[in-house]
């Protein structure tokens, strides 16, 4: 036996030994309260602040729990889609600030105007090819000789 043991302490086998860091506030309510607080407009940060978790935590434990994974996904989307319906009613609006509605879309949203447009054809027809100028004085044998 060890000295610890001796004095009363309990030694652990690793199939006992304790987990690290704090216990998980993860419950099986969570993917409803993501949904639910999603679906209301919420962000994925504004969730993690209610319950009060990091947002990394929140995306771990959609790593670790497909259930949680799904209904966050799904979340997203009403989050998406709740926003969406209260910009239709602004749009009428003359109180709206357009700037900062288009800002938070193309940050929250990942909306952009910018499109970008794929030139380029498939049977290299419309390639780009390079011509070459070059300027040769006409009285220099030397660059008449390397044309």
């Amino acid at each position: 036996m060890t000295k610890a043991a001796d004095q009363g302490a309990v030694e652990l086998t690793p199939r006992q030994s304790r987990r690290s860091g704090r216990p998980t506030k993860y419950t099986d309510q969570m993917p409803d309260l993501v949904y639910e607080s999603l679906a209301s407009g919420d962000s994925v940060t504004q969730f993690a602040v209610s319950i009060g978790v990091h947002r990394d935590t929140i995306y771990a434990w959609a790593d670790s729990h497909p259930e949680f994974s799904d209904a966050l996904t799904r979340g997203q989307e009403a989050s998406q889609a709740f926003w969406e319906g209260e910009l239709r009613q602004m749009m009428y609006s003359k109180e709206v600030n357009a700037p900062l509605v288009k800002l938070y879309f193309a940050n929250r949203f990942n909306w952009h105007d910018k499109s970008e447009v794929d030139n380029k054809s498939t049977d290299g027809s419309m390639t780009p090819t390079v011509i070459e100028r070059r300027v040769v004085d006409p009285n220099d044998e030397t660059a008449a000789a390397d044309s």
